[in-house]
């Protein structure tokens, strides 16, 4: 999952509450680093105690711009369900809307468990089974592009639109879905439910002008959009709530 660029200077919603819950002591570890902008956060934070700080992520190219753009950090192309680095190793594992999207969240949380410090730190956020899972925008614009599949609507020019299109579900998750996938080797210290309407909607926003750009809308600064996408984040709607976030630390 990529930051969006607008949070290189600023940090909202998620991204500040997260850094706020990291330990100053490294080594930290962003699975899921995407373009490696709040990797370099970490950095920021953890860089006092001259432990490094490293990204992850399967996505080759966005990794090839986070390295130009922040040497001094380091980044691995793999994926979450297995992670090559030493048992034990971090002392902070930072992961952010990334579960969802893994083709097994148990595995990827196993690995996450196995690579980190008896003592050490989950951070953790994933979308939230609330009131408005279903407007997701990822799974709303999915389903409607296999609808038209589906339905083999031929698009300008001739040929099939999206005839070889599939997708997988973006997970929302509850409080006791993830500590049943988290088992007994970690200890939930905090737990953060906030966002409601807003969040979905102006994300669907973003998705709708990802439609007709040139370039994924991480890339673009929509800084207002986002503002207010933080604002609603920060609104505690308990159960009803569309973002839920963990602090654990590893038994």
């Amino acid at each position: 999952m990529s930051t969006p660029i607008t949070y290189r200077e600023q940090l909202m919603d998620r991204y500040a509450l997260l850094l706020e819950w990291l330990p100053e002591q490294g080594p930290v570890l962003d699975v899921g680093c995407g373009n490696g902008i709040y990797t370099s956060w970490l950095a920021k934070k953890t860089k006092d105690s001259g432990a490094p700080a490293v990204g992850m992520d399967h996505n080759v190219p966005n990794l090839a711009w986070a390295k130009g753009e922040f040497p001094d950090v380091q980044f691995v192309a793999t994926g979450g369900e297995t992670l090559p680095f030493e048992d034990e190793f971090f002392n902070a594992v930072m992961c952010t809307e990334v579960l969802e999207h893994t083709q097994d969240d148990r595995q990827t949380l196993s690995e996450i468990h196995r690579v980190t410090k008896p003592g050490g730190y989950l951070i953790l956020s994933t979308p939230h089974r609330g009131l408005f899972a279903f407007l997701d925008p990822d799974n709303v614009l999915n389903r409607g592009m296999d609808t038209v599949r589906k339905l083999r609507i031929p698009k300008p020019g001739g040929g099939r639109f999206y005839e070889h299109f599939h997708y997988n579900i973006h997970r929302h998750y509850t409080e006791s879905q993830l500590r049943s996938l988290l088992g007994r080797g970690w200890a939930v210290e905090q737990v953060y439910l906030g966002g409601l309407l807003l969040y979905p909607l102006l994300y669907g926003a973003e998705n709708l002008i990802d439609a007709f750009s040139k370039q994924r809308s991480y890339w673009n600064d929509y800084r207002t959009l986002r503002t207010l996408r933080s604002m609603d984040f920060f609104l505690p709607a308990g159960r009803l709530s569309y973002n839920i976030a963990l602090k654990c630390r590893r038994l």
